[in-house]
Formats: structure tokens, C-alpha cells, sequence
């Protein structure tokens, strides 16, 4: 007989993040034992920010992260407001009641069936399609074969509940629903995001959606070298008409808020807004370079001049 195989064993810290989990997500199924819940989720927050950080948490008003970490173990992301601009449907429609018609992406359709998507096909191909209850999951669907492909991974999103595997509490209790849009003109080459504090935009992250060439800059559009996830590449805007705008425009979709990402896309002169993002990386983002998270969190926690 074959020698038995060896199971390797599991890290105890992943395994004390997964029982952290399990703990969290029981307690916080009866609502009377929510308060203590969120102490388990503390511990948890912490533990992974120690695991991926390299770094306890330090004070809110320090870097970047720790100010996420407080927001994600704090109240506010239980309050009524968060969830709704969480929803990708109820999220335009509150873009929409600050701004006016006409500046989100358009919405083709809503399903939250799997037969209504499997008998629905767009006017137009390409389209992009995504949960609207969930982060991190997108499709771009090109043709009849494509989107026929896709039904089974469109339709599991039913089933997902992003909350249980993020434990962000913004997302619990989201409805499940799948959205299309259409595919953004090319023309709309620029995407990015406002970071705002306080309804304050403090630092605009700009990408170029094909090369994906990216860069950070300050309220007065200097480049701060900077960026989160993937490193930043120098490149010249040939027009900033839509800055002046965008800067305005974010300011009042982030006034009731202590924190908010609005995402965006632009050809220099039009603006179009996609989300309202709450915690960016589930905030444990890495900076490129090394330095990176000091440089941004300067000018994301400066005074006003």
C-alpha cells in the first residue's frame, strides 16, 4: 500500500482568522448579541491587519489604512446611508438625486432571477455586467456565445453573499441582484476616483483605462507619485476641463460621510460617475513605492490652506 499523505498543517493564524470569522458571523445572526459581535470583528480587523500589514493599527489620523481600519470596526458602516450607496442600483439613484439625471453610467437592466437573465440579451454588445451586492466581480461580455457562456457565473451571483465572505458590514442584508451596463465608449479613455474626507476631496487617482498607465494628484492636480495596488506611471493630461467639475461634484456626494471614494470616468471635458466606494482594498491597500502610503496619507489628512 501507498504511504498515507500527509495533510500539511494549517497556519494557526489563518486558522484563528477563520474561527474569528465563524464567531463573528454567528454572533451577528442574533441581533441581541450584535454588540459583542462587533468586539470579535475588532479582534479580527486587527489580527489581519497585523497578518497583511505587517503593522498593528495606529491612530486614525496617521496613514491611510488605519483611518480605513476605524471606519471598518467603528458604527458608521452600519448606518442606513452606507448600505444604500453600497447597492450599485441605489447607489445611482442617490448620485442621481444630489447631481441630476444623466451623470451615472446608464442602467440596461436589473435581474435577480436566473431565468430573467437567461432570457434577457442587450440592444448592443459590448456590456458590462456585476453584482450589485458584491466587490471585485465584473464581467465584459462581447457576443450571444460570450453572454451564454457567462449564465452559470451570473446566476451563482444570486447566491453570493459578499458580507459573509468580507465581513463588511455595509454589504449585509444587501438585496441580490445582478445589473448591466453598457460597455463605455472608448472616447471615455480616463477613469479614477476622488478620495474625499470629511466632504472634502483630498486626493484624485486618474488611470488611463487601456494602457492603464496611472497616477495621483492633490486638489491643485500636482503628481504625488503615488498609487494603490499597482505601480504608478508618469503621464501628461492633455486636458483637465473636467477637474474643476469634478472636484465640485464630489464634494457634495461625500458631505454626509467621513469618508468616500467616487469613482469616475472622463474624456478630458465629460464626467460620468460609476460608485461610491466605502473601503477601497477593504482597507489594507498596498502603495507603490515603498513610501507611498506616507505621501498620500500627508496630503489626505493636510488642513485646509
Amino acid at each position: 500500500m501507498p504511504p498515507p499523505v500527509k495533510r500539511r498543517a494549517e497556519n494557526p493564524v489563518i486558522r484563528l482568522q477563520k474561527v474569528l470569522s465563524w464567531v463573528f458571523l454567528a454572533l451577528w445572526d442574533r441581533p441581541g448579541l450584535r454588540g459583542l459581535a462587533r468586539r470579535v470583528l475588532r479582534v479580527r480587523c486587527w489580527l489581519d491587519m497585523v497578518l497583511y500589514m505587517r503593522r498593528a493599527p495606529g491612530p486614525g489620523d496617521g496613514l491611510f489604512n488605519d483611518f480605513l481600519y476605524r471606519l471598518k470596526v467603528g458604527p458608521e458602516l452600519e448606518l442606513p446611508l452606507r448600505q444604500r450607496i453600497t447597492d450599485k442600483v441605489l447607489s445611482k439613484a442617490y448620485i442621481t438625486s444630489i447631481l441630476g439625471p444623466g451623470t451615472t453610467v446608464p442602467t440596461l437592466a436589473v435581474f435577480d432571477t436566473a431565468s430573467a437573465i437567461a432570457d434577457w440579451r442587450p440592444p448592443d454588445w459590448p456590456v458590462a455586467v456585476k453584482p450589485t451586492h458584491s466587490s471585485g466581480r465584473f464581467l465584459r461580455i462581447g457576443s450571444e456565445a460570450e453572454w451564454l457562456a457567462a449564465l452559470p457565473e451570473m446566476s451563482g451571483w444570486l447566491t453570493h453573499d459578499y458580507f459573509r465572505e468580507s465581513l463588511e458590514r455595509n454589504y449585509a442584508g444587501l438585496a441580490k441582484r445582478v445589473i448591466v451596463e453598457p460597455w463605455l465608449h472608448e472616447a471615455m479613455r480616463l477613469e479614477g476616483s476622488v478620495h474625499c474626507r470629511n466632504g472634502v476631496p483630498k486626493v484624485v487617482s486618474i488611470i488611463e483605462r487601456y494602457s492603464k498607465d496611472r497616477q495621483s494628484f492633490d486638489t491643485d492636480r500636482r503628481p504625488l507619485g503615488v498609487s494603490l495596488a499597482f505601480p504608478t506611471t508618469d503621464f501628461q493630461l492633455p486636458d483637465w476641463s473636467f477637474f474643476a467639475p469634478l472636484l465640485a461634484a464630489a464634494a457634495q456626494l461625500s458631505q454626509e460621510l467621513s469618508y468616500i471614494r467616487v469613482d469616475f470616468y472622463t474624456d478630458g471635458k465629460r464626467l460620468m460617475f460609476g460608485e461610491l466606494t466605502n473601503l477601497p482594498a477593504g482597507g489594507m491597500g498596498r502603495f507603490y513605492p515603498a513610501n507611498g502610503e506616507a505621501v498620500f496619507s500627508r496630503v489626505f489628512f493636510a488642513s485646509p490652506p
